[in-house]
């Protein structure tokens, strides 16, 4: 992962006036947050630090903080974190080119708008970071990093199948790589047979697998999950549900990528990472959208079936799975 402005900020010492910190991935916005601040200001300088976690009445509060000199150290720092800056003009904007050499602060946020005059402001005074999902190489990078931190290897083949098993969120994925790396121990290796002792793998992972047999017509596979899911007492129509949220996703995808839209465009409107989205076109190479619209009417009218009486849940289920395979 290439480094960023905050990375090299931290390593030269000289910091922006304000740092705006966003994005679709909250591990890396939190990362982030928390490397600036300990980079700016130690632990026991308590006295030059403050944290909003909304906004005050009065933008004075903060730009009293900022604008007094540090007490016993080099400078002072103020957290803004997810006070919804950008949902009424504080007078925010006007104060950011004021803000003083020895002062920084930190604004951290879900929604931003881009034609307010507050990003504006920071975008030609200070620094803006937003923080996307990781493509799949990124992920492969920090998982492997994670554990060679630790004195353990991954082979990028199991690197993958860990992804694969808990998913592209980088908060889960490196509480999973450190409960591979406890339950290693003494072995320098984490491989499948660790990830799959300690890992939790997600329910909707087994199902998003069923789909993917349907998808390749792989019956045996499609019912072998499913008997898995059978043994781990999932409910019918929560497995039918996931279902039905991914043939919408991927029918989602295929309009888009039927009508000309990028697959990094189709990432942005589906929120999903670019190497998700051509994974899922790949996925569905052979199903244009009239296949996955009558598969959608298959799953809704065995949900209608069971739901008014005429099919038992288990039965229902099986019943579908048969004729989505034979889509």
């Amino acid at each position: 992962m290439q480094k960023l402005k905050a990375d090299l900020d931290i390593e030269s010492g000289k910091f922006e006036k304000v740092y705006l910190l966003y994005g679709d991935e909250p591990y890396l916005v939190r990362t982030y947050k928390n490397k600036l601040k300990k980079a700016i200001i130690p632990e026991a300088e308590s006295m030059n630090y403050a944290y909003f976690e909304s906004m005050p009445e009065n933008v004075e509060t903060i730009t009293s903080f900022t604008d007094t000199l540090p007490f016993f150290g080099d400078r002072r720092l103020v957290i803004l974190d997810k006070t919804n800056a950008f949902k009424k003009d504080t007078g925010l904007a006007d104060y950011i080119q004021d803000i003083p050499d020895f002062s920084t602060m930190i604004i951290v946020e879900d929604e931003i708008d881009k034609r307010s005059r507050l990003y504006k402001a920071i975008s030609k005074y200070g620094c803006i970071m937003e923080l996307k999902k990781l493509t799949l190489q990124d992920l492969k990078i920090f998982i492997a990093s994670r554990l060679k931190a630790a004195d353990k290897r991954i082979t990028e083949s199991d690197c993958e199948y860990l992804i694969q098993s808990v998913g592209d969120d980088l908060n889960s994925l490196m509480n999973e790589a450190d409960k591979c790396i406890a339950y290693a121990g003494d072995s320098n290796v984490v491989d499948k047979r660790v990830i799959n002792s300690v890992c939790s793998m997600q329910v909707e992972n087994k199902i998003f697998d069923m789909v993917d047999a349907i998808l390749q017509h792989n019956g045996n596979t499609v019912f072998k999950l499913y008997g898995d899911l059978v043994t781990l007492r999932e409910n019918s129509f929560g497995i039918m549900a996931v279902i039905r949220m991914n043939y919408n996703r991927l029918l989602k995808v295929r309009e888009l990528y039927e009508d000309g839209v990028s697959p990094a465009e189709i990432g942005v409107r589906c929120k999903m990472a670019d190497w998700l989205v051509k994974k899922q076109i790949q996925k569905i190479r052979n199903y244009d959208s009239n296949r996955l619209k009558k598969a959608l009417e298959i799953i809704v009218d065995t949900e209608y079936a069971i739901k008014i009486g005429n099919l038992q849940e288990q039965m229902g289920l099986e019943i579908m799975l048969a004729k989505l395979l034979e889509l």
